[in-house]
C-alpha cells in the first residue's frame, strides 16, 4: 500500500512538473506566477485528496471540493494576471487539467495520465506553430473543417449501432457497402489531404514548387496537376519546376493509395501484393522528378484548394459507393472478368477506386488479388490522366514532364500486367 501510494505521488510530480517546466520558461523580464514548483504541487494535492477519498467510503465528495477549491484559485489567478497586464487564460486551464491528472493517477490510470500531460505540454509549448497553422487557413475553410468535424465526431459514431432492415441491410456493418467502414475511410483520405494541404501552405514558398508538388499529391494529384499548368500559363519561366512537381505529385500518388490499400483492409491482403510496386514507381518518381533547377519559378506558390470541407468529403464518399456497387453488379451479373473496368475511376479518383476493391476484398466480395491487379491499374490510370491534363492545359509543360510521366505510366501498366500473369500462368 505504501508503495502503490509513493509510486502514485511521484507520477503525479513528474507530470506536474512536465507541464510546470514548460510554464516556466518565459523570456526574461515575465513574471511567473505558477511554475515548476506550483504544478507539481496541484497535482500532488489532487492525487492526496483522491487517494483519501477513494480510501473512505462515502468521501468522493472531497474530490468535487478539491475541485472547487482549486477551481476558485485559478479564477483568483485570472484576476491577478489581468491586474498585471497579462492575458489569456492558457495558464489557468493548464492548471485545472494538472488538478485532473493527479485525480487520474489516484485512480491508477497512470499511463493516461501520463499522455494527458504529454499532450498538454506539447499543446502549450507549440503556441506559435499552432497559431502558425491556424494564419494559413481563411474563413471559409476553417467553417468547411468544422464541418467536416462534425461528420467525423457525430454522423460517424452515430453508424457504430446503426440497425438497418431489407432491402438496406447492406448498407450494415460487415457488408459490402458497410456505411460505418465508408465513412471511417473518408475521414481517413480527407485527414491525409487535409495534413498536406496545410504543410503546402505553411511550408510551400519557402521550400519551392518541387515540395509543393510533392505534397499535392497527397492532397489531390489531378488538383494539383491542374494547378502547376495554370501557374505556368502565368510564369512561363517556371516551366522547368512545375514539370518537376508535376512528376512528384504523380510519385506521392502511390504512397498515398498504398496507405489508403491498407487502412481499407487491414488483413494486408491486398498491401501485401501492391506494397513492393507501388513503393519502387513511389522512388522512381521522386528519382525522376527532383532535378535541381534553379530559376525564379522555385519560390513561387502553389495554389490548392482546402480538402477538408463536406464537399470534397461527401464527393469522395459518393465515388466509393458508385464504385463498390459498380464492382458488386459487375461481379455478379457479367461475370468477373468486367470488374477490371473499375480502374477506368482511376480518371477521376484513384483513391476512391483503392478504397472501394480493398473494402470489398476485406469484405470477401472480390479477391484480393483481383483488387491488387485493379489497384495498379487504377493507378496507372491515374498516372495517364495527369498526361492527359497537363497537354490539354499546358502543351509547353506537357512536353517538360512528358516523358518521365510516360515512362511511370508504362510501369505502372506493366507491374499491374505481371501481376495478372503470375495469376493465370500455371
Amino acid at each position: 500500500m505504501i508503495l502503490e501510494f509513493i509510486y502514485g505521488a511521484l507520477v503525479s510530480i513528474a507530470v506536474g512538473a512536465l507541464i510546470g517546466l514548460e510554464r516556466e520558461h518565459r523570456r526574461e523580464g515575465d513574471t511567473i506566477l505558477v511554475g515548476i514548483r506550483s504544478f507539481p504541487l496541484v497535482a500532488l494535492s489532487a492525487y492526496i485528496i483522491a487517494f483519501l477519498a477513494l480510501d473512505v467510503e462515502g468521501m468522493e465528495i472531497l474530490i468535487v471540493a478539491g475541485f472547487l477549491l482549486f477551481g476558485g484559485l485559478a479564477l483568483i489567478l485570472i484576476f491577478i494576471r489581468q491586474s498585471l497586464g497579462y492575458t489569456g487564460f492558457t495558464t489557468t486551464l493548464a492548471l485545472i487539467v494538472t488538478y485532473l491528472v493527479g485525480v487520474m493517477v489516484a485512480y491508477g490510470y497512470f499511463i493516461e495520465a501520463v499522455i494527458v500531460g504529454v499532450a498538454t505540454t506539447t499543446i502549450l509549448i507549440s503556441k506559435e506553430r499552432i497559431h502558425a497553422f491556424v494564419k494559413v487557413l481563411d474563413e471559409r475553410e476553417i467553417i468547411g473543417a468544422l464541418q467536416f468535424i462534425t461528420i467525423a465526431f457525430i454522423l460517424y459514431p452515430l453508424t457504430l449501432d446503426l440497425q438497418l432492415e431489407p432491402p438496406w441491410t447492406i448498407f450494415g456493418r460487415g457488408e459490402p457497402l458497410d456505411l460505418n467502414m465508408v465513412l471511417l475511410i473518408v475521414v481517413f483520405v480527407s485527414s491525409i489531404s487535409f495534413i498536406s494541404f496545410l504543410v503546402v501552405r505553411w511550408q510551400g514558398p519557402s521550400r519551392g514548387l518541387r515540395f509543393s508538388g510533392l505534397l499535392g499529391g497527397l492532397v489531390n494529384s489531378e488538383a494539383t496537376t491542374a494547378s502547376l499548368c495554370g501557374l505556368v500559363r502565368k510564369r512561363p519561366a517556371a516551366i522547368n519546376i512545375a514539370a518537376c512537381g508535376i512528376v512528384l505529385a504523380n510519385s506521392t500518388m502511390f504512397v498515398r493509395n498504398l496507405a489508403i490499400c491498407i487502412f481499407a483492409d487491414p488483413t494486408f491482403e491486398v498491401a501485401s501484393l501492391t506494397i513492393l510496386p507501388l513503393i519502387l514507381l513511389f522512388g522512381l518518381g521522386v528519382l525522376m522528378g527532383w532535378k535541381r533547377y534553379q530559376d525564379e519559378g522555385d519560390s513561387l506558390e502553389l495554389e490548392m484548394g482546402s480538402p477538408f470541407a463536406i464537399r470534397p468529403a461527401l464527393t469522395f464518399g459518393l465515388l466509393f459507393f458508385v464504385i463498390s456497387g459498380a464492382a458488386l453488379f459487375l461481379q455478379d451479373q457479367l461475370g468477373g472478368e468486367f470488374i477490371y473496368f473499375l480502374a477506368l475511376g482511376g480518371f477521376v479518383s484513384s483513391a476512391a477506386v483503392v478504397a472501394s476493391v480493398s473494402a470489398l476484398s476485406l469484405s470477401g466480395s472480390i479477391e484480393p488479388q483481383v483488387a491488387a491487379e485493379i489497384v495498379l491499374l487504377a493507378c496507372g490510370i491515374s498516372s495517364l490522366n495527369k498526361i492527359i491534363i497537363s497537354r490539354v492545359m499546358c502543351p509547353g509543360l506537357s512536353r517538360g514532364a512528358l516523358i518521365r510521366l510516360v515512362v511511370t505510366t508504362v510501369a505502372t501498366f506493366a507491374a499491374a500486367a505481371l501481376l495478372f500473369s503470375l495469376r493465370i500462368l500455371p
